[in-house]
């Protein structure tokens, strides 16, 4: 039986909704590797809540959003603040600290870590630099100022995947960095219901609808997707950003009877939405290695994918899932059209996604790695 040696924090950037299953799944990992876990997060703490983890104590940040640049720049330094009290607070509590979601961009709680010598352990889920090319602008530019001297002090960065080393242009800080992922899926909840040949030719998407995802040029597909096949209908689950530009685009186009948007889903919905779906997109420029990916092939659902981030080490063209060359609405239009004209290997690509996610992402398998891990941060200590 494993011996719990060390007391570990979570700590997280504001994020909305679309974060609670990421921070849930790693708070689940390090609350079973840990005698006490704190998390300190910004964002929502619903699913944490509902875990019924007794051992996770959460401290929540008050924060507020806004549009105005200064306005935006004054409150992120203030949450910092909040942030490094906590830290201090719990500086007899916390032996490692996990920066998660974004949480490597806030300087101050950073440095506040390591001037109380606790471990540091970025956790990557996304690349800042990549997202700072996509939304330009000063605050951008300042996490990316912040998420550069974080790597310098941090202890360790784990990444989902060897390819992003090179993609998020990290090869200096190579020799810090192990390779782990924090996903698993809950195989009582997300198994095949329908088989591909009984369900409809509805093409699906889940995620925020946000430039890095991509979602626009999937959108700017879809006529072009009904002008080769009538039969074919798009699910778009999701809000962000983007969400006025994309019912503008729907209404200009007259696509409102082959288009339905339903807002964020609950993920206890998310199963019976992915059975629903022969194909599920994901258009993204930039990705760590998306849940929802993984989630849709334990239901048995084909995913068209761009080739970014962890997801080529998943997703094998043809094999377990099918990849995009690029995000191109005509791209995207050719290989979905393609797609649907083979039913044969739609349902050949499901059964093999099935059996690949079954076998590889258990959280059983997830957790032996974070334990690897833990070994080594312990060593440092």
């Amino acid at each position: 039986m494993h011996q719990k040696q060390l007391n570990l924090g979570i700590i997280t950037s504001p994020k909305g909704e679309a974060a609670t299953v990421p921070l849930s799944n790693l708070a689940s990992i390090l609350n079973d590797l840990s005698d006490e876990l704190h998390v300190i997060t910004a964002g929502s703490v619903s699913v944490l809540h509902k875990n019924e983890l007794k051992t996770i104590r959460i401290h929540k940040i008050r924060y507020n959003t806004y549009s105005n640049t200064m306005a935006k720049v004054i409150n992120h330094i203030s949450v910092q603040l909040k942030f490094s009290y906590m830290i201090i607070k719990l500086a007899r509590k916390v032996d490692v600290w996990f920066f998660f979601l974004e949480g490597h961009t806030l300087l101050l709680p950073v440095l506040t870590a390591k001037l109380l010598k606790k471990k540091e352990v970025f956790v990557l889920a996304a690349s800042v630099i990549k997202g700072a090319e996509i939304h330009k602008g000063i605050f951008p530019k300042m996490l990316v100022f912040s998420e550069n001297i974080g790597f310098n002090v941090s202890n360790k960065i784990v990444l989902y995947s060897k390819n992003l080393i090179h993609e998020w242009g990290l090869e200096k800080h190579k020799r810090k960095i192990s390779i782990a992922h924090r996903h698993f899926v809950d195989f009582t909840k997300f198994m095949i219901k329908k088989r591909i040949s009984e369900r409809a030719n509805v093409v699906g998407y889940i995620g925020r609808f946000s430039e890095e995802k991509g979602i626009l040029n999937l959108v700017k597909s879809i006529s072009l997707v009904l002008n080769r096949r009538k039969d074919v209908c798009f699910v778009l689950c999701g809000e962000g950003e983007l969400s006025d530009e994309i019912r503008k685009i729907i209404q200009r186009e007259s696509l409102e009877a082959y288009v339905r948007l339903t807002g964020w889903i609950s993920h206890a919905d998310i199963p019976n939405f992915l059975n629903d779906f022969k194909l599920l997109v994901l258009p993204s420029y930039t990705e760590g290695l998306p849940n929802i990916m993984l989630e849709a092939m334990a239901c048995g659902t084909p995913v068209l994918a761009t080739q970014v981030g962890a997801i080529p080490d998943i997703i094998k063209d043809n094999e377990t899932g099918f990849l995009l060359k690029s995000n191109d609405p005509k791209h995207i239009t050719e290989r979905t059209v393609e797609l649907l004209n083979k039913p044969e290997l739609l349902e050949k690509v499901s059964i093999n996604a099935y059996n690949y996610v079954r076998a590889n992402f258990s959280y059983e398998k997830t957790l032996e790695t974070w334990r690897r891990i833990l070994q080594e941060i312990v060593r440092m200590c």
